[in-house]
């Protein structure tokens, strides 16, 4: 018996090692390719690497991520942004329609870098008051979103019908990758879950292009 068991043991034991490199995320799996043909939002830099990030505007670590994107601009050759608004950042899907309603405007550079340095967090548990807020923050900043004759309630109506059909496709793509917050980081095969600056950086040098 007592061989048995240690026949047992020395199995799994031979098993767990296979199980974990079968876990661990490529980033040119397809899922992951799926989630960065749907992503609109993106930025351009001056290297080889493409490279994904699935993000929330209000995420703090999101945002540090963002900003070391932005000082290493030699080591991408695009960015491209997936939202993922979560829970805890009540109101971040509007900021996510108003950047993927950006898209091809001149203004969507400088509406970035407004979502990830100066958005302010709503101060409220309802929704519809959060994302107000949120494209309130906008306006002041972007007084031209609003057309001349336009209420603010219909910006965010129009915001609404037209951009929160792909933002939660964007959201269900994550989910089919079984991505379980924000940041991800996806340079080539690399995936890191979560914000850390050095292995950020690392992944980035490593430029693992996918083939």
């Amino acid at each position: 018996m007592r061989k048995l068991i240690l026949s047992v043991l020395l199995v799994v034991a031979l098993a767990v090692p296979a199980l974990a490199e079968d876990k661990v995320p490529n980033g040119c799996d397809p899922l992951y390719q799926d989630i960065a043909d749907n992503a609109l939002v993106s930025f351009e830099g001056t290297g080889d690497l493409d490279v994904l990030v699935v993000t929330d505007p209000l995420c703090w670590h999101c945002r540090l991520g963002h900003k070391l994107l932005s000082e290493y601009p030699e080591k991408y050759r695009t960015v491209k942004l997936s939202f993922f608004p979560r829970r805890t950042f009540i109101g971040s899907d509007m900021a996510a329609w108003i950047l993927e309603d950006a898209v091809g405007k001149d203004d969507l550079l400088d509406k970035l870098d407004f979502a990830y340095k100066h958005l302010k967090q709503p101060k409220t548990d309802d929704v519809a008051e959060a994302r107000m807020v949120v494209l309130s923050q906008f306006i002041v900043f972007f007084p031209q979103m609003l057309g001349a004759d336009e209420s603010i309630e219909a910006l965010y109506a129009r915001l609404q019908k037209e951009h929160e059909p792909h933002t939660l496709q964007s959201s269900a793509l994550a989910h089919s990758a079984k991505i379980p917050g924000t940041p991800v980081l996806v340079a080539g095969e690399k995936v890191l879950i979560g914000y850390g600056a050095g292995p950020w950086l690392k992944a980035l040098d490593a430029n693992a292009i996918c083939k």
